[in-house]
């Protein structure tokens, strides 16, 4: 059974067809109504024999084409089968509707719910750049707030777990700090008890290369994040940004007031957004060279474009969080002693907003 988030990515399929544009968004999910994009062709995967969606503006409908499909079906179609589609991943009520929506997915010889995909791209869309005349075929990466929030940057046991280094500390004292749950409530009894720690290095030698990639100092800037987040009550990734540049572990010059730590921790951001992840050696490139597509709970889709990157590093930055997976999953959250000295492992991920 496909959840909200897979549904949704049927319905900015449908969507984008019916509308034939491609909005902006600004920083805050606001569409920009004068800053748009003509849509030519759109494809659900970068298979070579794929379909071919392809707008025609001018008869108002979408012709597709493919090996085994050449027809025509009118923007007002695709627009009510996407409205229909709405409904129900809002409401999850009929399930008669999701029979109509897959018999109408069958007569457009649209595979599956879940786009197939190589990279990070759930969508292609070739656009009409009316500022350079370009028309590139992009890929996108969609996001929906009409189901659960999204991951952005994936937990991982081995892969995004961070080490630091505990001292002023005995074995009773460990032991007890471990019996308490809360994370909080084990770094206000650290503090208590005048221990103290530092952040020591990433446990994985591959998301270890990807940051020093980004920054030779990324790797210390998320480490202060990521203590940020678990000893506070703050998550926002704004405001646990603005938390480590009072704290200036790379003891920057900030004299100048340049947000330095918000600009480095933009780049994290997009990185992860676009091509990198934890467990993989990343070369540098963004994958889903188009940039996001969001499914607001109205149902009316936004896109922020690789092109226009500030919008696209503002809506990162604005609408993400750090989150805590499971510690038992993961192996974290416990302090452990080697060779008499103590340790904490702390795991990364971050997810957006709701």
């Amino acid at each position: 059974m496909a959840n909200k988030g897979e549904w949704s990515e049927v319905y900015a399929f449908f969507k984008l067809l019916a509308d034939g544009k491609l909005y902006c968004g600004d920083g805050k999910l606001n569409r920009y109504d004068e800053r748009w994009y003509p849509i030519l062709e759109i494809f659900r995967n970068d298979a070579p024999d794929r379909n071919t969606y392809k707008v025609q503006a001018g008869k108002n409908n979408i012709l597709v084409a493919g090996d085994a499909i050449n027809i025509e079906i009118s923007q007002s179609q695709f627009q009510i089968e996407a409205q229909h589609l709405l409904d129900y991943i809002k409401q999850n009520t009929s399930e008669d509707v999701i029979g109509e929506i897959k018999e109408f997915m069958d007569i457009i010889d649209c595979g599956g719910i879940k786009a197939k995909s190589t990279d990070k791209a759930d969508i292609r869309i070739t656009i009409h750049n009316l500022h350079t005349g370009s028309k590139p075929e992009l890929g996108y990466s969609i996001k929906s707030k009409l189901g659960s929030p999204s991951t952005l940057i994936n937990s991982n046991k081995d892969g995004t777990n961070f080490i630091y280094h505990i001292k002023n500390l005995n074995d009773a004292q460990m032991e007890e700090t471990n019996k308490l749950g809360q994370f909080k409530k084990k770094f206000d009894y650290l503090s208590k008890i005048g221990a103290t720690w530092e952040f020591l290095n990433v446990a994985s030698e591959i998301l270890h290369n990807n940051l020093a990639m980004l920054d030779v100092g990324m790797e210390t800037i998320i480490g202060s994040c990521i203590e940020k987040y678990y000893s506070s009550e703050w998550k926002t990734i704004e405001k646990i940004t603005s938390l480590v540049e009072i704290e200036n572990p790379l003891g920057l010059n900030m004299s100048s007031n340049q947000p330095m730590y918000a600009y480095k921790i933009k780049q994290f951001l997009i990185a992860f957004a676009l091509g990198m992840t934890a467990t993989t050696p990343w070369q540098g490139k963004f994958n889903a060279n188009g940039g996001y597509i969001i499914v607001k709970e109205d149902g009316d889709i936004v896109c922020y474009h690789f092109f226009d990157r500030n919008d696209l590093e503002d809506y990162l930055f604005y609408n993400t969080v750090f989150d805590t997976p499971s510690t038992s999953r993961h192996k974290f959250g416990d302090i452990y002693k080697e060779k008499g000295e103590y340790f904490l492992k702390l795991n990364l991920q971050v997810r957006f907003i709701k």
